[in-house]
C-alpha cells in the first residue's frame, strides 16, 4: 500500500509539472498574438528611395503613420528596372503579416501576382503614383498626369510663339506614369504644326545619364528651343548639358514636374523656366492614411488624385508648396 501511495504521488507531481508547462506554452502563445496584433506596420515600397522627390515624400509617409500609431518602414528597389528586388521585398513583407502596403511599383504589369498574393493574404495595397494592373488593388493615390504635361506644353507653346524644335527626356520606359506624362505633353503640343517633337529618350532618373543625352540632343540639334524633363533629377543634368555646351540661362527653355530644392534654385537661376507639382508630401500622407483605413476596416475613396500647381520664376516665392514640404 506505501509503494502504491507512493507511484500516486510521482504521477500526481509529474501531472502538476506537465499542467504548469501548458499552462506556460498557453500564455506564451497567447502572449505572442496579442504582441503580432498589437505590432502596427504599414510597408512603403519604392523603387528608388534614394531619388530627391522620394526623399522628400519619407517624411509624409513616417509622419501619416506616426499620427494614427503606426510604424511606418520604408523599402528601396535600388533604383528604376529592380522589378525582381521589390516582389521579393513584397513577399517577405507578406511573410511578416504587415498592416498593409503603399507601392510605388516598379512595373505596373510586373508586381500583379505579389501584389494579388498580398490582397489574398488580408494585406491591402495602395498604389502611390503608379497603377499596378490588378482590379484587386485595394486603391490609388496620385496626380493628374497627363493635365501636368498639358500645362508645360501650353507655356512651352507660348514662349516658343507656336513654332519651333523640342526634345524630350522622357523618364523611365514601361511605368503609367511616364506614358500619361509623355501623351500629356505631345498631345498638347501636337496642335501646333511649327512645334517639332526632333528627339526624344527614355532614362532613368539619373542626372548624369540626362546629362550625355542632352549632350548628344545638342549636338544632333543644334537649333533646340525647348526640352521636356521627367523630372527634377532630369532637369539638373539637362542644365549641366546646356552649360558645358555655353549655353546660357533661357537660351534654352528647361521644362519639368516636381520641385526639390536644386531645381527651386535654377528656376531662379533662369535655368529651368517652369515645373508643375503636384504635392507630393500630401500624397505619400494620403497613401497610409488609406492603407490604414483599409487595414482597420474603414471607408476612405478608393481613387484620390492631388491638385497640380504651376511654377515659374515670377510666381515661385508666392505658390502654396504645404504640400510639397513636410511639416515640423
Amino acid at each position: 500500500m506505501k509503494s502504491f501511495r507512493t507511484v500516486k504521488r510521482k504521477l500526481t507531481a509529474a501531472e502538476l509539472v506537465l499542467a504548469l508547462t501548458a499552462a506556460t506554452a498557453s500564455i506564451a502563445a497567447s502572449t505572442a498574438v496579442a504582441s503580432a496584433q498589437s505590432h502596427k506596420e504599414i510597408a512603403v515600397m519604392l523603387p528608388a528611395a534614394g531619388d530627391p522627390y522620394f526623399k522628400l515624400k519619407a517624411c509624409g509617409y513616417i509622419q501619416a503613420g506616426k499620427a494614427a500609431g503606426y510604424d511606418v518602414k520604408i523599402y528601396d528597389a535600388g533604383g528604376y528596372g529592380n522589378l525582381n528586388r521589390q516582389v521579393s521585398q513584397i513577399q517577405d513583407v507578406i511573410q511578416r503579416k504587415v498592416s498593409g502596403i503603399v507601392l510605388v511599383p516598379e512595373s505596373s504589369d510586373g508586381t500583379i501576382p505579389v501584389v494579388e498574393q498580398a490582397i489574398a493574404a488580408g494585406i491591402p495595397v495602395i498604389n502611390d503614383g503608379i497603377a499596378t494592373h490588378s482590379p484587386k488593388v485595394s486603391g490609388f493615390v496620385g496626380e493628374p498626369s497627363y493635365v501636368m504635361t498639358e500645362m508645360l506644353a501650353a507655356y512651352v507653346a507660348d514662349k516658343l510663339g507656336g513654332k519651333g524644335d523640342v526634345a524630350m527626356l522622357s523618364g523611365p520606359g514601361g511605368l503609367d506614369l511616364t506614358k500619361l506624362r509623355v501623351n500629356g505633353f505631345k498631345d498638347y503640343l501636337s496642335k501646333f504644326p511649327g512645334i517639332k517633337i526632333v528627339a526624344e529618350k527614355f532614362t532613368s532618373t539619373s542626372s548624369a545619364d540626362a546629362l550625355n543625352t542632352m549632350q548628344d540632343f545638342l549636338q544632333g540639334h543644334p537649333n533646340l528651343k525647348a526640352v521636356y524633363t521627367f523630372n527634377g533629377p532630369v532637369a539638373i543634368g539637362a542644365v549641366q548639358a546646356l552649360r558645358a555646351a555655353g549655353k546660357k540661362a533661357g537660351n534654352v527653355i528647361v521644362v519639368t514636374t516636381d520641385m526639390e530644392i536644386e531645381t527651386g534654385r535654377l528656376i531662379k537661376e533662369g535655368w529651368i523656366q517652369a515645373t508643375v507639382v503636384s504635392q507630393p508630401v500630401t500624397m505619400a500622407e494620403l497613401a497610409v492614411q488609406h492603407a490604414i483605413d483599409a487595414a482597420e476596416k474603414n471607408p476612405y475613396p478608393k481613387a484620390q488624385l492631388t491638385q497640380a500647381s504651376m511654377i515659374t520664376v515670377s510666381t515661385v516665392s508666392n505658390v502654396d508648396l504645404s504640400g510639397q514640404e513636410c511639416k515640423k
